[in-house]
């Protein structure tokens, strides 16, 4: 799991107040008699304007990436024999990241190491503590907001360890060197994918039950961006938000869906801020006969969605490059080792698209089924590396 980019998503609702102030204006004078447009003639003309968004942000969605966007070279090789460590969040996909990252750190000639914490909540910190005892040249760790790593983050400025955060978003400092991959801007424009689909998919007439789990802040970016564009696309469109525990994911989160669908039965989609959210979900709907009667989506996918995808049991999640975001940690550690500016790197998002039933079987896949977003990623870091 992961400055926000709020104002992504802001400037589509101020697109569409900006069209329909036009188009009044364009079509009023100081003599004109037309009567005024009654709320419900706005509302359609909102939503006429926000559909045709929609559209285009899933018609340029939907296309595979050409390449890992990122074009900056580094100034140099940086120096081999650097010591890395990885405080390894306990989830699937991360151990897929990291696995890609062994590999890129292989390229670099450096020594690296993952430590992999336990579930509970102190684990992550105790896990960060045993990494900075090690005395790296860096730490890289993911999904644990920062401040409840404090007193690990002090310790490790005090030794001027550098320590590169990912997926976790907000606000940060020294020792923290970059937050941007997999942060708020990344999410936030996930948020804004998905909800134009919903909105282009459903006519304009979603009913959505978004389920996250409000105690890491970065879902909460991709909350916030979903129903947000929802909003200023689609007046007519409904969202209601339903918290769930770390603990839930596989056990009490299945029938959690089905109940708030049982509950409220105008709801047509189910929307997850993370792919393991889903986990047993289609199972529990097909099991309360509701499979079908509601479509199932989000960002980042497992490859179970991916294959619900293919079954037509789903709907729509978004593209995450888990090896990509792999060699981006080691890109952005050797542009800090090298002394280079971060912020050419930092504003680069991930390569991604929207994936759904109809182009599933042509976005590039591993032997896995994670999704891998550009295939000749390796290639292309190591020429941004001089590393050919």
């Amino acid at each position: 799991m992961r400055t926000t980019s709020r104002t992504r998503v802001g400037a589509v609702a101020v697109a569409a107040a900006t069209a329909l102030f036009a188009a009044a204006c364009g079509s009023s004078d100081s003599t004109s008699t037309s009567p005024s447009a009654t709320p419900s003639q706005q509302q359609q003309e909102t939503g006429s304007t926000g559909l045709s968004q929609a559209k285009a942000t899933v018609d340029a969605s939907l296309v595979n990436p050409s390449g890992i966007l990122l074009d900056t070279a580094l100034s140099k090789k940086p120096p081999t024999g650097k010591y890395v460590i990885t405080v390894e969040t306990p989830l699937p996909v991360t151990k897929v990241r990291d696995d890609a990252l062994v590999e890129a750190a292989k390229v670099f000639g450096w020594r690296y190491e993952r430590i992999v914490p336990g579930s509970g909540p102190e684990d992550y910190g105790n896990a960060l503590t045993q990494a900075i005892s090690k005395h790296p040249d860096a730490i890289h760790i993911s999904g644990t907001p920062l401040s409840l790593l404090k007193t690990q983050l002090d310790q490790a400025k005090a030794q001027n360890i550098p320590v590169l955060s990912e997926s976790v978003g907000g606000a940060f400092d020294s020792p923290v060197i970059s937050n941007s991959l997999d942060g708020d801007a990344q999410v936030a424009a996930w948020g804004k994918m998905v909800a134009s689909y919903v909105v282009v998919n459903s006519g304009g007439k979603a009913n959505v039950a978004l389920f996250t789990i409000k105690a890491f802040p970065i879902l909460g970016v991709f909350v916030d961006s979903f129903k947000s564009t929802l909003s200023s696309t689609c007046p007519a469109c409904s969202v209601k938000e339903v918290n769930q525990q770390l603990a839930d994911l596989g056990t009490k989160t299945p029938s959690s869906v089905v109940s708030t669908i049982q509950q409220d039965p105008k709801i047509n989609w189910a929307i997850f801020s993370f792919g393991d959210l889903s986990l047993g979900v289609d199972a529990a709907l097909k099991g309360a006969g509701l499979n079908g009667k509601v479509n199932v989506g989000g960002e980042t996918p497992s490859p179970a969605n991916l294959a619900a995808l293919k079954d037509g049991t789903e709907s729509v999640w978004t593209g995450f490059s888990a090896p990509i975001l792999g060699w981006r940690v080691a890109d952005m550690m050797a542009r800090h080792f090298n002394g280079d500016d971060l912020a050419a790197a930092d504003k680069v998002l991930l390569p991604t698209q929207l994936i759904t039933k109809d182009n599933v079987s042509s976005v590039p896949l591993d032997s896995t089924g994670y999704y891998i977003g550009f295939p000749g990623y390796q290639d292309a870091f190591k020429k941004l590396w001089q590393a050919q």
